[in-house]
């Protein structure tokens, strides 16, 4: 996962400012970082219509055709979700859609595939194998499976952003295995893959041709950092807000988090449109990790809302054990409710319309926002 990215990242910073400062006879503490279907039941005619038309019966669990199952990636609209077998040493990616039951396979590769990334309108595909564990092959197809791009690079693990502004454009970084990274700029117009200069390997876009990022220095160990932005045309930054500790930008909206100072059990979730107006805000109760803070799973979906696990009061990561609150947050009106009671902190990838979210370390269940069901998505 991506955090778990970040969390190595910052990790390996840390050793290296943490020896350093041993050395001259100081400790510093190192900060890590950690995404309806509609009824639309209209009136209709006095006829004898299936019970399956109003209530959208859902096809599963998935029986795959060919090999064993490995991931689910995520939706491509509100209907077909993607899903990943393993085939010999290779892999397949397939979509499913969950209405009727039909799936299409649209990628073969010979290596394993490590992920696959649907670009925001869920028409593009982004599909990462790895043929050795220091190379990696970035495909990019459309959603029957053409290919438009394809690059072979030497790397340990990636990082991906896809521009929700223009989706001919990708923010690519490539680690090695300390960490170390270098930045690009994936052009699909003109096949192009463009080296960039970055401060951090993980960014969002604020626009079509800007990026916001966290910068947290190579020389300090801290908790929060400025959040700044910058033009893929040039180097120059700008700082934007102090203080934050995570950044998570979509199209229209970034989302900051950062610890008040009078409230420092809680975390403070901002969410702002891309021309930082304020537009909700969000505090829960946060656990306490050995350097920073646990922050729990969380997706958007089109309608405006947010949804986020939330411990039931702040404690230790390590010795809390109580479940998780499944909160929904109506950016749009600030409202907030509780959908779910109990549940485990896990990854959390939601279609659309919000009305079915995948759920899982695998995404391996889907849970029904409106009926409040839980259903296995692979026949086990």
């Amino acid at each position: 996962m991506l955090w778990n990215k970040r969390r190595n990242y910052r990790k390996a910073l840390f050793l290296c400012v943490f020896l350093s400062l041993f050395l001259a006879g100081c400790t510093l503490n190192k900060e890590t970082e950690q995404h309806t279907i509609k009824n639309h039941q209209k009136e209709l005619e006095k006829e004898a219509i299936p019970p399956s038309f109003h209530e959208q019966e859902i096809m599963l669990p998935i029986q795959t055709e060919s090999g064993q199952f490995n991931s689910l990636s995520g939706w491509l609209n509100n209907e077909e979700i993607v899903y990943i077998t393993n085939v010999g040493l290779g892999s397949h990616v397939y979509t499913y859609n969950i209405f009727t039951g039909k799936d299409q396979l649209i990628f073969e590769s010979e290596s394993p595939v490590a992920s696959v990334i649907a670009s925001p309108s869920g028409k593009r595909l982004l599909v990462h194998t790895a043929p050795t564990s220091f190379e990696g092959i970035i495909t990019i197809i459309d959603q029957n499976g053409k290919e438009i791009m394809s690059e072979r690079m030497e790397a340990f693990d990636f990082a991906f952003e896809w521009n929700p502004y223009d989706e001919d454009q990708l923010l690519l970084s490539s680690f090695t295995e300390s960490w170390d990274f270098s930045s690009y700029q994936m052009n699909l117009k003109d096949k192009k893959l463009i080296p960039m200069q970055l401060k951090e390997p993980f960014a969002g876009w604020k626009s079509k041709d800007e990026l916001v990022y966290l910068d947290w220095g190579q020389e300090e160990a801290l908790l929060f950092a400025p959040l700044k932005q910058r033009s893929i045309f040039s180097e120059q930054d700008k700082t934007i807000l102090d203080k934050i500790y995570y950044m998570k930008a979509i199209k229209s909206l970034i989302m900051t988090i950062t610890v008040p100072s009078d409230k420092i059990n809680e975390s403070a979730y901002t969410f702002l449109s891309s021309d930082l107006n304020k537009l909700a805000d969000l505090n829960i109760p946060h656990l306490t990790r050995f350097s920073d803070w646990l922050i729990p799973y969380f997706d958007f979906d089109e309608r405006d809302h947010f949804y986020t696990f939330a411990p039931l009061y702040s404690s230790e990561a390590d010795t809390y054990a109580e479940g998780f609150q499944l909160l929904s947050l109506n950016i749009k009106d600030g409202e907030k409710t509780v959908v779910f009671e109990n549940l485990e902190n896990e990854p959390l990838s939601c279609s659309p319309n919000g009305s079915h979210c995948l759920y899982g370390f695998y995404f391996e269940k889907l849970i029904n926002m409106d009926s409040k069901e839980i259903m296995p998505i692979i026949k086990e």
